[in-house]
């Protein structure tokens, strides 16, 4: 196989409400009429769609500033999703303001569809109402309104509009209402899990231990997050919920548990533990609070990676003499090297698919992210440049990635396209590492 280089146990909750500096936030929207979804558009990744995007106008009675936000965040959210080809009053030159709802002047210069976003006072808040119309005949294809909406929604809601605008000309889910965890250094010791919309955006603290936690990771639903703690002064793993319970799981014996992750039913974790004196992978089955041993070898392994078939669990080993990447089946059975190239590979991600690897290999000294195309066996190396990048995990629409680095000189959270385009850096101020990209609002 060859590379290509492309652009290339449970604890009550009161013992650990210390650790809970906000719940997870629920995807509560304000009251909105039923949608109006009257046709789908399929598109190709390589055809983008035509789609006009007028700055949103503030009507008497609202507020400049609510609507350049509006605008802002719907031209980020359609742009990222790599669906969209943006037309722009601004980019165009040639839509006077009195013509930005005239889809026949956005015709003529070449978009296939307009969008259109009112914004009205209303006695609670205020109405944000989407329209997506086709330029050749007017046919409405979405038609969304939102009433009683606050300033402090807004954002909150565009996204919700954009994913509903991605559905409607692509027949695919959006992901702009997606989070994404992660790690990061408020103290000089400490090291504490956050949240933040899948942008950046609306950054906020869910632990508060004054000890060190790792590796956030996400259950299938996204109501609940499994993280390491040093809260008992040695790694153990915690479970957290969106109603703000904390789980305490007590694997049997071993000084380092880590690295947990969920079955595609989340009723089971993925871990790897010494407590025999050497690191293997081991299955915790949290409705019997049980544990079964996958792995047997005297070579470290680590680091597991559940497909979502549920069949298979993919993790890093080093029982051919330096870390590799290695598939078995979800009973330990059926053990199988897949990574060859590269004396260095590890921390494995599974695309939502299933059809997919990617992890990250020592390249001229630094790690860079590589992708596996499970059925030709063709990998691509997406990232290069200084710095490392690591902990690569896929966003639930497997187009999009996001991983840590220290390119800028701190380690930092970034993301990009599964082809090596669009690489953006979310995270700024202090170092962020191990993220965590959480599966569709639901």
């Amino acid at each position: 196989m060859s590379r290509s280089q492309s652009l290339r146990a449970t604890a009550r909750p009161s013992l650990l409400a210390v650790m809970l500096a906000m719940m997870l936030p629920g995807a509560v929207l304000a009251q909105s009429e039923p949608d109006e979804l009257t046709g789908v558009i399929s598109a190709s990744a390589a055809t983008k769609i035509s789609l006009a995007v007028p700055p949103v106008v503030a009507n008497p009675g609202t507020r400049a500033a609510d609507a350049a936000e509006l605008t802002q965040v719907l031209r980020g959210d359609l742009s990222f999703s790599g669906w969209f080809a943006l037309l722009t009053p601004e980019g165009e030159a040639r839509i006077p303001e009195g013509k930005y709802a005239d889809a026949t002047a956005w015709r003529s210069v070449g978009a296939s569809y307009l969008l259109t976003v009112g914004l009205r006072p209303k006695k609670d808040g205020v109405i944000f109402e989407v329209r997506v119309v086709e330029t050749g005949g007017g046919e409405a294809l979405l038609h969304k309104k939102w009433g009683g909406v606050l300033p402090k929604d807004l954002r909150r809601l565009a996204h919700a509009a954009s994913d509903k605008i991605v559905l409607a000309l692509t027949g695919n889910p959006g992901i702009a209402q997606t989070r994404i965890a992660f790690v990061s250094r408020r103290a000089e010791r400490d090291k504490e899990v956050f949240l933040m919309d899948y942008d950046g955006a609306r950054v906020r603290r869910l632990t508060n231990t004054g000890t060190i936690n790792l590796a956030p990771a996400w259950s299938p639903d996204g109501r609940r997050l499994t993280f390491l703690s040093y809260l008992a002064r040695k790694p153990s793993i915690y479970l957290l919920s969106d109603d703000g319970d904390v789980t305490t799981l007590h694997p049997a014996g071993g000084e380092l548990n880590s690295a947990p992750d969920f079955a595609p039913g989340a009723d089971q974790l993925v871990f790897s533990s010494d407590r025999d004196g050497n690191s293997e992978i081991y299955l915790y089955d949290l409705s019997r609070n049980s544990e079964t041993r996958l792995t047997r070898h005297p070579g470290i392994d680590t680091a597991p990676c559940w497909a979502p078939s549920g069949r298979e669990i993919a993790f890093t080993s080093d029982r051919s003499g330096t870390p590799q990447i290695y598939i078995m089946s979800a009973d330990g059975s059926s053990v199988r090297r897949l990574s060859w190239e590269g004396r260095y590979n590890e921390s494995a991600a599974w695309s939502p698919d299933g059809g997919r690897l990617a992890f990250v290999s020592r390249i001229k000294g630094r790690f860079e992210i590589v992708i596996h195309d499970l059925s030709s066996g063709e990998e691509k190396i997406i990232t290069s440049g200084r710095g490392n990048k690591e902990n690569p995990r896929w966003a639930p629409d497997g187009r999009h990635l996001v991983f840590a680095s220290n390119q800028s000189g701190m380690y930092s959270i970034y993301t990009i396209r599964d082809d090596g385009t669009q690489q953006r850096r979310l995270t700024r101020g202090m170092p962020s590492w191990t993220p965590d990209w959480s599966p569709l609002s639901r």
